[in-house]
C-alpha cells in the first residue's frame, strides 16, 4: 500500500524554498578566492545569483485538503459532508521549518528536505494531525514547461513516509476513521505521501518570489514497500515524442488500475494549466503482437482535475482487460495510437524495473551505507533478477560548471566508494546493496571530500556510461575527507577555516551569529553548543548545508567546550599569527582611506589630516609585523587570494565582537561605530573608571587588537627561551621611514617587543591613564573620538575631556560617495566602472610590490610608495564621478583583488 492506494487524502497549495544561490557554484566554496559581489544578487550566474539571502527553508504555504477517497472508492471534495476537506495542510507551528538541502554543489538534482512536519488542521477544531517527515530527495526531476526557465522550469516529486506525533479525530470525519483503521496492530503509524512541486518563482522582482505549486496524496503505508517511490509499473517518457511528458506509476490493486500522472503532463505556462495539446489519452495495453487495447479514458482536460486527484486515475477495468493489463506493458497514448499511421505513446512502461530506494548517502571515511533495490516485472515483484552496477560521474560532471569558472573534478579517486559490480534479487523481489567509503584524501581542495555517481540497470552490462538521466535513478554519495581530530583544536587554525566558508556562502546567518567573527562565536557559544549538539536531522541543525563531515564535527564540538583562539607553541603557530597581523593591519587602511579620499579638497582639513596621520601609522605597523616575521625566518605574503578581507565583512582572525567593517564616505557615524571599535583599546580611561567603582564593574574588554598584541608577545617571549626561534634576516627587512614613530629592525627579542610595543602604543595608547604614546601622539581611537566629540582632547585634574578646540565637522565639505564599492555594481562599461577597474588594478600592483619588497627586497619600497600617490589621484577622480547606480551619489575606490574582464 502507498498513497496511491484508499483511503486518499489529496492537498494542494502552494510551497516554499528559499535556498541560498550563494553556494550554486562550486567556485564560490573557494575561501581564498571569495569576492564581496558574491554576497550580492546577480542575473543569472552572476554574484550570489539570485537568492544570495536565502534562509535554506521549506515549507507548505496556503495548502489545503482538496478531496479525499474513501476506501470503497468513492470520493468527498464537500466539508459539510466530510469536515478534513478544506483542512490546512501545513508545516509545524511549534518548531522551526523544514530546510532544502543539496548533496553536494556538484549535485544539485537530488536535493532533500530535513527536518519538515506536516500537520493536518488543529487541535482547535478538533481533527487533525501532526506528523515528521522522513528526509527524502525529489525524484524524477523534469523540464515541465520548455518554454520557462530554469529554476520555473522543472517538475519533480517527492516521495516519503509520516510518522505521526499527534492524531485527533474529535470531529467524527469518515476519511480520518477510515484512515486510522489502515495503521497496523502493533502501534505504528506511518502513512505513505507524494507530493508534486512545479512552477518555481525564483524571480526576485515579484511577489511570489520563491513559491511554487505543489499537489500531492497522503495515503495507506506498508512496510514491506519501499519509502521513496512505488515499486510497480514504471513508464517513463517515450523518446523523441513532443511536447515530452515526465515519469508515471501505476498499480494494480484489485480489479483497477491505479496510475500516478501527478509529475507527467506538461503545463501551458510555470506553474500553469496542463498542457492539453495531446487531446484525449487513455491507458492502453501493449500485446507483443496486434494494437494496443484501451484501457480507459484519463479525463486530464478538466481545469480542476490536476488538483483534486493530484494526477491519480483510478480505472476499473473488466475481466479481460484486467487480464491484459496484469501480461502486457502498459502505455499512456492518444487515441490516434489506433489509426493508421499509429502515433507514439506518450509513456511506456519498462519491464523489469528496477530501483533503489534510498538514493542519497553522505559517508565518513570507513563506514558503511546499504539500501534496498526494489525489482518487479509487470508491477510483480522479480526474484532472482540480477541487478548490475558501476561508477559513472556524469551526472555530477555536467554540474562541475554551474557558474562562470568550472569547479574542481569529480569522481575521482575511484576507489574512494566500493560497492560489489552485482547484486541479485530474493524471492521478495527485493536485493540489499553495501557501499564502503574510504578516505578521497582531498581532490577537490576547497570543498570537502568527493561526489560519486553509481548508474545500475536488470541483466548484464550496467547502462553504458552517461545513458542514465534521471538523477534518482542512480546512487549519489558525498565522501568526506578523512579529518583527525586536534587535541586541542583552536579557531584560527581549525575552526575558522571551515567558519569562514559558512559565513560566506550563507550571508543570512550573518546577523545572528557572524561565524567568521571569533569574538561574536564566543558571545553565542551556548547557542552554538546547542546547535551542533543537535540531531543532523534536525532543521536546528547547523550548518544547513549538511557539508560537514563526521570528524569536523566532532572537532568543533570539542572545541565549543573549550574555545581556544590560538595555540601559539611553535614558530610556525607564530609565524601564523604574524601572517594574520600584516592582513589585520592592512584590513584597516582601505576604510580609513575611503572616508580620507571622501573629504573634498579644502573642506574638513582637521579631520583630513587626523585620518591621514592613522593611515600613515597603520602602513608603520604592518611593516613592523613584516619585520619582525622576516626576523624569525618567515615571509610575509601580501596580496594572495585572501589578502583583502570581504567588505563589509569582519576583521581578519576575528577579532572585535560585532563590527562588520565597511568601505563609506566620512561621517561622524561611521568613525564612531566602526573605526573607533577598530581601534578601541583593551580598557580605556572611561572603562578604568567605571570599573573602579563600587557600583559598577566591568571587565576589560577582550578580542581587541592589543590583546591580540599582548598574545603574540607572550609567544615570542615564551619560544625565544625554549630555543624554538631566533632572531636575524636584517638585511632582509626593511628600514627606511619618515614619518611618526619608529621602524625598527628586528634584531633580538626585545626588538621584537618594542615593535609590537610601538604598534600598541600608537593604537590605543600606553595604558588608560595615557592616551597618547611615547612621542606625545594621541592613538589612534583618541584620535578618532576627537573628531566624533568635536573637540580636542586635553589633560584636566580628574583625566582626560574632549574640552578644548573645536575640530569642525561639515558634511557638505564630503562627495556622496556609494557604500561599499565594487566593480560589479556600476554599469557595464560607464566611466565609473572603467576608473574603478584602474584603481583596482592599481592597487595589486602596489601590492605585489610591497610583497616584493618585504621578501628580499627592501630597496623595492621606493618604487611602491609612488603608487601610493598615483592611488590618490585615481580615487579622488573616483569621489566626482557618478556612480550610475543611485541617483546623486558618487563613485568610489574598490579595494579588490579580482578584477573582472582583467586576467
Amino acid at each position: 500500500m502507498s498513497y496511491l492506494n484508499p483511503p486518499r487524502l489529496i492537498f494542494a497549495g502552494k510551497f516554499q524554498a528559499d535556498p541560498s544561490t550563494v553556494n550554486n557554484d562550486p567556485e564560490h566554496f573557494d575561501t581564498n578566492k571569495f569576492q564581496a559581489n558574491y554576497t550580492l544578487p546577480g542575473p543569472g550566474a552572476t554574484n550570489g545569483w539570485w537568492n544570495p539571502g536565502g534562509t535554506a527553508g521549506w515549507k507548505f504555504f496556503e495548502c489545503s485538503v482538496q478531496r479525499v477517497v474513501y476506501k470503497d472508492g468513492t470520493f468527498c471534495d464537500d466539508p459539510a459532508v466530510d469536515p478534513v476537506v478544506g483542512a490546512a495542510i501545513n508545516g509545524s507551528d511549534v518548531k522551526v521549518e523544514g530546510k532544502l538541502v543539496d548533496l553536494d554543489p556538484e549535485q544539485q538534482m537530488v536535493s532533500e528536505i530535513w527536518g519538515f512536519q506536516v500537520r493536518l488542521g488543529s487541535n482547535g477544531n478538533g481533527l487533525g494531525f501532526r506528523s515528521d517527515f522522513e528526509v527524502a530527495p525529489f525524484a524524477d526531476i523534469w523540464t515541465r514547461y520548455p518554454q520557462g526557465q530554469p529554476d520555473s522550469f522543472f517538475g519533480a516529486f517527492y516521495q516519503s513516509v509520516l510518522t505521526f506525533r499527534e492524531w485527533n479525530n474529535q470531529a467524527q470525519s469518515r476519511f480520518m476513521t477510515e484512515l486510522a483503521q489502515t495503521f497496523p496492530s502493533n502501534g505504528q503509524r506511518v502513512l505513505s505521501i507524494k507530493f508534486n512541486v512545479d512552477g518555481y518563482n525564483d524571480n526576485s522582482t515579484t511577489p511570489n518570489f520563491t513559491l511554487g505549486r505543489v499537489v500531492g496524496s497522503i495515503g495507506p503505508y506498508n512496510a514491506s514497500e519501499p519509502k521513496h517511490f512505488v515499486a510497480g509499473r514504471y513508464l517513463p517518457a517515450t523518446p523523441g515524442v513532443q511536447p515530452s511528458w515526465g515519469s508515471a506509476y501505476a498499480v494494480i490493486d484489485g480489479d483497477s488500475l491505479v496510475v500516478d500522472l501527478g509529475n507527467s503532463v506538461p503545463t501551458q505556462s510555470a506553474g500553469g494549466p496542463l498542457s492539453t495539446s495531446q487531446g484525449k489519452i487513455y491507458a492502453a495495453a501493449a500485446p507483443s503482437s496486434g494494437t494496443p487495447v484501451l484501457l480507459g479514458e484519463i479525463e486530464y482536460q478538466n481545469p480542476s482535475w490536476y488538483t483534486q486527484t493530484a494526477g491519480i486515475v483510478s480505472l476499473k477495468l473488466t475481466p479481460s482487460q484486467l487480464q491484459l493489463a496484469q501480461k502486457n506493458p502498459l502505455l499512456i497514448t492518444p487515441a490516434s495510437i489506433l489509426q493508421t499511421p499509429a502515433s507514439p505513446p506518450l509513456l511506456t512502461e519498462t519491464s523489469p524495473f528496477v530501483r533503489a530506494d534510498k538514493f542519497v548517502f553522505r559517508m565518513d571515511p570507513n563506514t558503511q551505507e546499504s539500501t534496498t533495490f526494489y525489482a518487479t516485472q509487470l508491477g510483480n515483484r522479480a526474484a532472482n533478477q540480477q541487478i548490475s552496477l558501476q561508477l559513472d560521474p556524469t551526472q555530477m560532471q555536467g554540474q562541475v560548471t554551474q557558474g562562470p569558472l568550472p569547479g574542481p573534478p569529480v569522481g575521482v579517486p575511484i576507489d574512494a566508494l566500493k560497492f560489489a559490480a552485482s547484486i541479485t534479487t530474493g524471492a521478495d523481489g527485493t536485493a540489499e546493496l553495501q557501499l564502503t567509503a574510504s578516505d578521497p584524501r582531498n581532490p577537490r581542495g576547497y570543498i570537502d571530500g568527493q561526489v560519486y555517481g553509481v548508474t545500475y540497470g536488470p541483466g548484464t552490462p550496467p547502462p553504458a556510461v552517461g545513458n542514465v538521466g534521471n538523477p534518482s535513478q542512480i546512487l549519489n554519495a558525498l565522501v568526506f575527507d578523512s579529518y583527525p581530530v586536534p587535541d586541542q583544536p583552536n579557531w584560527l587554525e581549525h575552526v575558522q577555516p571551515i567558519f569562514q566558508q559558512y559565513a560566506d556562502l550563507y550571508p543570512v546567518m550573518r546577523p545572528i551569529v557572524d561565524l567568521s567573527n571569533f569574538a561574536n562565536v564566543i558571545e553565542h557559544l551556548n547557542i552554538l553548543k546547542n546547535v551542533f549538539h543537535s540531531p543532523v536531522t534536525s532543521p536546528n541543525y547547523m550548518p544547513v548545508t549538511r557539508d560537514l563531515s563526521g570528524g569536523k564535527r566532532q572537532m568543533i564540538l570539542k572545541w565549543l567546550e573549550d574555545p581556544q583562539y590560538m595555540n601559539l607553541d611553535s614558530a610556525a603557530d607564530l609565524m601564523q599569527a604574524l601572517q594574520v597581523a600584516i592582513e589585520l593591519e592592512h584590513s584597516t587602511i582601505p576604510p580609513y582611506l575611503c572616508a580620507l579620499y571622501s573629504i573634498k579638497p579644502g573642506a574638513n582639513m582637521e579631520i583630513a589630516e587626523l585620518i591621514r596621520s592613522v593611515v600613515i601609522e597603520e602602513m608603520l605597523h604592518m611593516a613592523l609585523v613584516c619585520n619582525i616575521l622576516i626576523s624569525i625566518g618567515g615571509h610575509p605574503n601580501i596580496g594572495h587570494a585572501k589578502f583583502v578581507p570581504i567588505y563589509p565583512g569582519a576583521l581578519p582572525g576575528g577579532l572585535r565582537s560585532g563590527l562588520i567593517v565597511r568601505l563609506r564616505r566620512c561621517s561622524i557615524e561611521q568613525i564612531r561605530d566602526c573605526f573607533m571599535s577598530i581601534e578601541e583599546p583593551e580598557e580605556t580611561d572611561e572603562m578604568r573608571r567605571k570599573r573602579l567603582t563600587v557600583t559598577y564593574k566591568l571587565d576589560p574588554h577582550l578580542f581587541t587588537i592589543g590583546w591580540f598584541y599582548d598574545q603574540i608577545c607572550e609567544s615570542l617571549q615564551t619560544l625565544s627561551k625554549q630555543g624554538k626561534i631566533t632572531f636575524g634576516n636584517a638585511d632582509k627587512q626593511v628600514s627606511e621611514w619618515s614619518g611618526l614613530g619608529r621602524l625598527y629592525v628586528v634584531e633580538n627579542l626585545q626588538d621584537a617587543l618594542d615593535a609590537i610595543e610601538e604598534i600598541k602604543d600608537q593604537g590605543e595608547g600606553t595604558s588608560a591613564l595615557h592616551p597618547d604614546d611615547s612621542q606625545h601622539e594621541l592613538a589612534h581611537y583618541y584620535k578618532f573620538a576627537e573628531i566624533v566629540a568635536g573637540r580636542r582632547l586635553v589633560k584636566t585634574e580628574k583625566g582626560f575631556a574632549y574640552i578644548g578646540n573645536p575640530i569642525p565637522f561639515n558634511p557638505d565639505g564630503v562627495w556622496p560617495m556609494i557604500d561599499d564599492p565594487n566593480i560589479v555594481l556600476y554599469p557595464q562599461g560607464s566611466r565609473a566602472q572603467i576608473l574603478s577597474m584602474q584603481f583596482a588594478q592599481t592597487y595589486n600592483a602596489l601590492l605585489k610590490g610591497l610583497n616584493r619588497t618585504f621578501n628580499g627586497d627592501p630597496k623595492y619600497l621606493r618604487e611602491a610608495i609612488g603608487l601610493m600617490y598615483s592611488l590618490d589621484l585615481a580615487a579622488r577622480q573616483l569621489m566626482q564621478t557618478p556612480s550610475g547606480v543611485k541617483e546623486g551619489t558618487t563613485a568610489g575606490p574598490s579595494f579588490q583583488l579580482s578584477v573582472p574582464g582583467v586576467q
